[in-house]
């Protein structure tokens, strides 16, 4: 019951966040849109973090995002490559995961929902000892776009954790973060 709570939880914000967009019930067909539009061809480089505390211990995890965005039939195809430094108590993690996204076709109205899938490779230090697992995974986000250059985004992520000395395991994670967007012409205003 508990694993599927900080999805329930994304689930709420994007709800909360269309439902409260400025002007959402009067949008007429062909207005600016306030709020944003990503199109194909924009760049989003972004940080983004968690907190979590379990029994007394805290974990904060910070990471950077870059990727680009391509407009396909079927909606934006994103790619992305995501450093990530963790740290609990004396364990030190560094990771690299890419990701591929996809969202609904290039001009869509905001909120933009994403799903996504990704992978990467984790070292983790603890004193002198060392030890490299393999997260993979999936996820789904979303993106709110403020204006065509700014946008505020949160993703529940479910990683299975590959390499483990003692057995794989399972982690799930909620991060929040802000992202600039490059390339990405702001929406034409009606003619």
């Amino acid at each position: 019951m508990r694993a599927r709570s900080p999805l329930r939880r994304v689930a709420a914000v994007a709800l909360l966040l269309a439902a409260s967009r400025p002007g959402s019930a009067r949008a007429e067909a062909g207005a600016p849109d306030s709020l944003g539009r990503l199109h194909s061809g924009a760049i989003e480089v972004g940080v983004a973090g968690s907190l979590t505390t379990v029994e007394g211990q805290s974990r904060a995890t910070v990471a950077l995002r870059c990727g680009s965005f391509m407009g396909t039939r079927i909606g934006l195809i994103g790619g992305e490559i995501e450093p990530a430094y963790s740290h609990v108590s004396a364990l030190d993690t560094y990771e690299v995961q890419v990701g591929l996204t996809w969202q609904a076709a290039p001009g869509a109205r905001p909120p933009h929902v994403f799903l996504a899938i990704g992978g990467g490779v984790r070292q983790e230090h603890l004193g002198s000892f060392s030890d490299v697992r393999y997260p993979v995974g999936c996820g789904v986000g979303l993106r709110l776009l403020i204006g065509p250059r700014a946008a505020f985004r949160s993703e529940y992520r479910y990683r299975r954790v590959l390499h483990d000395p003692v057995a794989d395991f399972s982690e799930h994670q909620v991060l929040v973060g802000l992202s600039a967007i490059f390339r990405n012409p702001p929406a034409a205003g009606p003619r």
